[in-house]
């Protein structure tokens, strides 16, 4: 499993920011709209430029490209290829990357299954419904085997029925993959249902999450 740990991030919606996550814990990072939640995960992701320090496991990964960060990154949009299976969609990262020597078509079976995704391998995304394409989306982030998840409000186009059967299925996938994961969302019941940990950004800065109406954070992280 691998920890994360943040020192002194600043961008420009970001101001010296600080977290640490411990190996395999699941944390959700609360706020509005413009808040910077987005930015810290693509930052994360090595897809923004910022200044301070990223670590994985107590090494800075600062200089690494995207692709070497061993990083799974989900958002709301699944940009799946439309004229491609699911289980197409699903192998495109291992084309890109070397392997293990496992086979691929191995791969994308035990990452649909972790998903409960098997049985759409050969449809195209036009067929599926949105959490179905949300399940297959996340088994793509899942394929290479990454060290830490980033969420980008993955659920929040979607009904509430399935967001909250998504949620109990993302939970037991979590346990079971042993992966640590960063959540960021707009909803406080997405963020306490899937977070071990909750924490509230506001003006770029971290604050402990208190759910009592009418209070505010007192002090930064």
């Amino acid at each position: 499993m691998t920890s994360l740990t943040l020192r002194a991030i600043h961008c420009r919606t970001l101001h010296d920011l600080s977290l640490t996550l411990a190996a395999g814990e699941s944390v959700a990072i609360l706020g509005p709209s413009g808040s910077g939640k987005s930015t810290l995960l693509k930052l994360i992701a090595g897809l923004l430029p910022y200044r301070g320090q990223v670590c994985m496991n107590g090494v800075a990964i600062d200089r690494l490209p995207p692709h070497r960060r061993q990083l799974g990154y989900l958002s709301q949009e699944q940009h799946l290829f439309p004229h491609l299976s699911v289980a197409h969609n699903v192998l495109l990262p291992l084309l890109f990357c070397a392997t293990d020597g496992e086979p691929r078509r191995q791969r994308v079976a035990r990452a649909l299954a972790l998903t409960q995704a098997s049985h759409l391998a050969a449809y195209r995304p036009g067929r599926l419904s949105g959490g179905e394409r949300q399940r297959a989306a996340l088994a793509r982030c899942l394929v290479r085997g990454p060290r830490l998840l980033l969420l980008d409000e993955p659920f929040s186009a979607l009904d509430l029925q399935t967001r909250q059967t998504l949620w109990h299925e993302f939970i037991a996938l979590r346990e079971a993959a042993a992966i640590t994961t960063l959540l960021v969302t707009h909803d406080p019941l997405e963020a306490r249902t899937l977070g071990q940990r909750v924490l509230q950004l506001h003006h770029g800065r971290l604050y402990p999450y208190v759910d009592r109406p009418g209070t505010t954070a007192a002090h930064a992280i």
